[in-house]
């Protein structure tokens, strides 16, 4: 069988550890296992579900063609000391020294892309160069003073960061425009809901920002919508008499899953990122920074779609698409009932839309109903059970579509299983 069910095989618990749905499901799953407060291990099943979301970022970037690089985690306190963030960022900081030599484990690399870039090109850019969109997907740190909730708020986690650089402000402000128009598509594709709000720069500072929530109870962000122009804005950018008056706004609360900025010339000068234009005159390029955070926004994706009882996964990024659930061992059905999953998955990894994307639980010595339970908890978006159904005379099996709203049951002879199976993906 293809097989991480088994890894889990033990777990299924009521236990609440916290207010979040996400978190309460990741850990009685076995999808997550703590380490220390705020940093978490991922099982096989979610990693899965990481990179599909990480491959789906890709696709994105390269759509406006940015290009791929890693930088180390690790940086040297020189250049967060030239832009003033080492004592900025104060505790939320993790430093540390190597070599005798004071780093930290960065949290955001402005400064480290501005010095790849100079490093990279022996003299000034030239107008024909731009614009330059580089991006990576790595592993970021914050010492955060309170972590919570899981994914939601954790001391490391994985994000997607994307560095732009222009040659004039009107370019600029093009990009910018483009990534937001990116991340919309992004968040369409996910089939989950985003409010795009204005936003505080912060200390990564900038000439302005938006930032997009999932709306939540648990999210930690209060953000103001306008029920007449659907525009937002983050309580941070807000001032105490705008509050106020906000009589017309309606306040919620949202988990930011992704921040957009304009950056203008703040680290380009500094570092001395400078384009030469057509007319040989140098100037600092115009830069934008534009972050996803991928295991928040897997773990956002998990609070708005879950039960109470069971995970729900936008399609795309669930660990696999189709749970075949055998027989228990030993049934009457159990020998024939086996021989007949394998012939359907193999048939299965035929089908574009279900190649490796398909599981078999023949978890030894459980029953269905303990298999389907599991199932509702992982949350598979299509249970396929092969149980009583392969006592009758047309023979036919169970399929359960599980989504956040609800579970619909429907029998299905077996002959034709896998073009639903593929009939719903397509």
């Amino acid at each position: 069988s293809n097989g991480s069910v088994h890894m889990q095989e033990k777990v299924i618990s009521t236990t609440r550890a916290s207010d979040s749905r996400s978190c309460n499901l990741l850990l009685q799953s076995g999808f997550i296992c703590p380490s220390s407060k705020g940093i978490y291990h991922l099982a096989p099943p979610l990693l899965r579900s990481i990179e599909k979301l990480s491959s789906l970022i890709d696709e994105k970037m390269a759509g406006i063609y940015a290009q791929k690089l890693q930088m180390s985690s690790l940086l040297n306190k020189d250049i967060w000391k030239k832009s003033g963030r080492w004592d900025d960022f104060g505790n939320e900081l993790i430093r540390m020294q190597v070599g005798g030599i004071e780093h930290c484990l960065s949290p955001t690399h402005e400064e480290a892309v501005c010095m790849t870039l100079t490093h990279s090109f022996s003299k000034t850019l030239s107008h024909k160069h731009l614009p330059l969109r580089l991006y990576q997907t790595s592993t970021k740190f914050r010492n955060e003073l309170n972590p919570q909730r899981g994914l939601l708020r954790c001391r490391e986690f994985l994000m997607n960061d994307l560095y732009t650089f222009d040659a004039d402000k009107t370019n600029a402000i093009e990009t910018y425009n483009l990534v937001c128009e990116i991340y919309t598509e992004f968040f369409k594709d996910l089939n989950v809901p985003v409010t795009k709000a204005n936003a505080s720069s912060g200390l990564i500072g900038g000439e302005f920002s938006h930032e997009y929530h999932m709306l939540a109870e648990v999210g930690e962000d209060k953000v103001y919508i306008c029920p007449h122009t659907h525009q937002a804005w983050n309580s941070d950018c807000m001032s105490e008499t705008d509050k106020l008056n906000s009589n017309d706004l309606t306040p919620v609360n949202g988990i930011e899953v992704g921040h957009t900025f304009l950056l203008g010339q703040k680290y380009s000068k500094l570092f001395n990122v400078e384009v030469v234009g057509s007319k040989s005159k140098s100037t600092p390029c115009e830069m934008g920074c534009y972050g996803l955070g991928v295991t928040r926004i897997l773990a956002a994706c998990l609070e708005i779609l879950s039960t109470n009882t069971g995970m729900r996964w936008p399609h795309k990024i669930c660990p696999y698409k189709i749970c075949m659930i055998a027989p228990k061992t030993g049934s009457k059905e159990f020998e024939s009932g086996l021989s007949i999953i394998h012939d359907i998955y193999d048939k299965m990894q035929d089908v574009a839309e279900l190649r490796s994307d398909v599981i078999i639980d023949d978890t030894i010595k459980r029953t269905i109903g303990w298999k389907t339970k599991h199932a509702n908890l992982i949350g598979y978006p299509v249970v396929i059970v092969f149980g009583k159904g392969l006592n009758c005379e047309e023979k036919y099996a169970e399929v359960i579509i599980q989504n956040h709203k609800e579970q619909i049951t429907k029998h299905i002879p077996l002959n034709g299983v896998v073009e639903f199976a593929e009939q719903f993906f397509k």
